[in-house]
Formats: C-alpha cells, structure tokens, sequence
C-alpha cells in the first residue's frame, strides 16, 4: 500500500484549510489598522461597533489564525525542536524518535484536548456564552469551535507525520518529504 498517497492527501488538505486561515491574517491586519486608526487619530467608528468589540475581533482573528495553520505548520517543521539527542542519531533512528514521539506524546495530547475542547464548545453553544464584557461579542462558541478545529488539524498533522516516517523506514520517501519529517533541511 503507497502511504504516500495518504499522507499526500492529508497535507493537501492541511494546506489548503491554511490558505483558508489566511483570511484570518488578512482580518487581522484590517481590525488591527481600525483599532489603531479609530483610537489614536479620532475617527468615529461605523456599524454600532465599539472598542471592546473591535479588539475581541482582533483577538478571535489571532486566535483562528493560530488554529487553522497549526496543522500545515506541523507537518513543513515551522515548530520548535531541540534536538540535543535527536541530532546524534541515524536517519532511521530519527524517522524512530518521531514516531514514538509522535504516537506516545503528540496523539494522546491532541485526542484528549480534541475531546476536551469539544465539550468546552458545545457547553458554550448550549449556553448562549457571550462576551464577559456588558459590550463585547456574542456567540463565543464560534471562537471556542477554532480550538476543536485546531486540535483535529494536529490529529491529523500527527497521522501524516507518523506515516512519512514509516515510509522514510522502508526507504520510501522523498527527499522533500524527508525535510518535512525529520526538519533536517533547515
């Protein structure tokens, strides 16, 4: 069975839910232009929007950034590493090192936080949570449904990272998807 076309397929898709999230960015930049343009140079504010509303966009725009790239991020190694141990190893003792890392760390962390965040989200849904500010946003669930989306985008980045290694230990892989596994090509 090619894994290659699984893990592919999973990439493509964290790929393009990142270019999605790009939006988030280009909000982010927007509210932040009005945030910074209505309060220090005293332009009046449209649409019955007032402060505390346009920072909490700014803050949910940050937040569904984060969420909608983490998994792209993951699987192109734009995370931390330290690889104090790692960096001694052979390329199959690496390609071992991420899939225990993987399977024993990143899954159970990210299925149990999935699990969590779910409920957190559904219990504001079923709520009607709004803003703790008397003039902030409604619907905090929509804020709150980022985080079980994030943590299904790490899943599955950890699914495809799994897969890569497995591939690199038959010797499958290529070396582009050799950099995306290991984050040797930095």
């Amino acid at each position: 069975m090619r894994l290659s076309s699984i893990y592919g397929t999973i990439d493509m898709v964290l790929q393009r839910i990142a270019g999605i999230g790009s939006v988030a960015m280009v909000a982010l930049v927007t509210i932040t232009m009005y945030d910074v343009s209505t309060r220090y140079f005293d332009l009046p504010k449209f649409a019955g929007l007032n402060s505390t509303m346009v920072q909490e966009a700014e803050y949910w725009a940050h937040g569904f950034l984060l969420c909608l790239f983490i998994g792209y991020g993951y699987t192109r190694q734009a995370h931390v590493r330290i690889d104090l141990v790692r960096a001694m190893l052979s390329t199959r003792g690496k390609y071992w090192v991420e899939i225990v890392g993987i399977v024993f760390l990143l899954l159970p962390f990210a299925l149990i936080s999935l699990k969590y965040s779910f409920d957190y989200a559904l219990k504001s849904y079923v709520d009607g949570e709004v803003s703790p500010s008397t003039n902030g946003l409604n619907n905090f669930w929509i804020f709150k449904s980022a985080m079980v989306a994030m943590f299904a985008l790490l899943t599955l980045a950890a699914i495809s990272q799994v897969l890569k290694c497995v591939d690199g230990i038959r010797g499958n892989l290529t070396e582009e998807n050799a950099d995306h596994a290991l984050g040797d090509g930095h």
